[in-house]
């Protein structure tokens, strides 16, 4: 994006993409509280919305003020922030500087644009980082960082039960221009060079990479596990979600905090609004989400709506004390609904059609593996442990690996991969799987 004699330092730049169906900034944008200055330089064109002067005072320095000779009052942390907002192509491009994304409307926000722009302009084989989500009940969300650039089979990701959430990675060498880094998510953080002249040209770059297919070259898998877009479908969903709360069905549904989070800033969440007035008393801090206390500290057990899960909010509280970010509960909410024959899950806040040809194929592998004749007894009342090591005995052509992990990942992992092991020379082995 930028030449090695471009001008400007270079800087990391967070943009966000805000969906074309806002038509003005107070549509999408809370800034009644900031300074406000028009922009115009080159071919660029905007409004400059500002503040300084935010103090906070740490949560530690309440432990030392009985201390003699120590002020609590005169420790603050102090902040400002920024955000340039620029109407390019028809859409509108939010450029933040320090703690603004709040700001943003959440639901303006154009999902994935960062990831797309990300993978379609970061260089295949010069990946830095990714972002993961594992899909199975637990939602176990990870972060891998390689120590040089490698290409996407470096790290560890199975492509059948992850997704993609965020990637990290540089640009492709070209002659005569600086490698610039992406990341991205539903913003994307680009390090290039910047200066007044540039929003415009770096804003037609992303949005460009936005709007292009190439990256299903270089990850033909990504698309296996769609996002329903079917406006029926996702109708449907959220009544069958909405229901299946109401009837107190949890074991499929549960909440999640929706972002990698550095949990040594965390002070705890809370369900509703910290209170403004230091005489009264803050809400409930919860260490960790869980639906069934939000239900009940809501008190919407039996009675929750759509309306409630996308309008009410989860507060991420820090220990700085520093304004605290939120999340809408619906974008927190992770569940697995079967509907007509199609298994769907939910996950930040979209659903995900993970049926359709990559489930048959699946169906159709196992189908084709033929019934083993293989006859064992009752399992009775015994333990596993205790009916497996019987089995051992008694059927010497099998191996027990019952509890014998082995290392996958680099040893990064360990798995037991199945219970019992035909020995048997005369035919392939046979996976007796947990």
């Amino acid at each position: 994006m930028a030449t090695s004699t471009s001008s400007g330092r270079r800087l990391r730049l967070t943009v966000f993409l805000i969906k074309d169906t806002y038509p003005a900034v107070e549509n999408f944008l809370s800034v009644a509280q900031l300074n406000e200055v028009p922009v115009t330089s080159g071919t660029s064109k905007g409004t400059l919305y500002f503040k300084s002067g935010f103090k906070s005072q740490p949560p530690w320095a309440a432990i030392f003020a009985d201390v003699p000779g120590f002020n609590p009052k005169q420790i603050v942390n102090q902040g400002s922030r920024a955000i340039y907002v620029s109407r390019i192509k028809g859409r509108w491009f939010c450029f933040t500087f320090g703690y603004t994304r709040h700001l943003i409307d959440e639901s303006a926000i154009e999902r994935n644009f960062g990831l797309i722009v990300s993978l379609n302009l970061g260089d295949p084989r010069a990946i830095k980082a990714i972002d993961k989500t594992n899909i199975s009940h637990v939602g176990l969300q990870s972060r891998e960082q390689a120590g040089r650039d490698v290409g996407f089979e470096g790290f560890e990701f199975d492509t059948d039960i992850d997704l993609l959430k965020s990637i990290t990675a540089k640009s492709a060498p070209i002659d005569g221009e600086e490698q610039d880094t992406y990341s991205g998510r539903d913003s994307v953080t680009v390090y290039t060079r910047v200066d007044l002249d540039s929003f415009t040209t770096i804003a037609e770059t992303l949005f460009a990479a936005y709007q292009k297919k190439t990256y299903q070259k270089s990850y033909p898998w990504i698309d296996k596990i769609t996002q329903e877009r079917d406006a029926s479908v996702v109708k449907l969903l959220d009544e069958a979600l909405v229901q299946k709360i109401n009837q107190g069905e949890f074991a499929k549904i549960w909440l999640a905090i929706p972002e990698i989070l550095n949990w040594e800033e965390i002070d705890g969440f809370s369900y509703r609004p910290p209170s403004q007035n230091p005489k009264k008393a803050g809400p409930v801090l919860h260490p960790d989400i869980d639906l069934e206390s939000w239900l009940a500290e809501s008190k919407l057990a039996g009675e929750v709506s759509l309306e409630n899960l996308c309008s009410k909010k989860i507060f991420r509280c820090m220990k700085d004390g520093t304004e605290p970010a939120t999340w809408k509960v619906y974008r927190c909410l992770n569940a697995e609904i079967d509907l007509k024959q199609k298994k769907y899950i939910l996950n930040d806040g979209d659903w995900y059609n993970v049926d359709g040809n990559y489930v048959k194929e699946i169906e159709a592998y196992y189908a084709s593996i033929p019934a083993s004749s293989l006859a064992l007894p009752k399992f009775g009342t015994k333990t596993e442990p205790t009916y497996l090591a019987g089995l051992g005995a008694s059927h010497p052509n099998l191996a027990v690996m019952d509890r014998k992990l082995i290392m996958i990942g680099n040893g990064k992992s360990r798995v037991e991969f199945c219970d019992l092991y035909s020995k048997s020379t005369h035919r392939e082995a046979l996976f007796w799987c947990s």
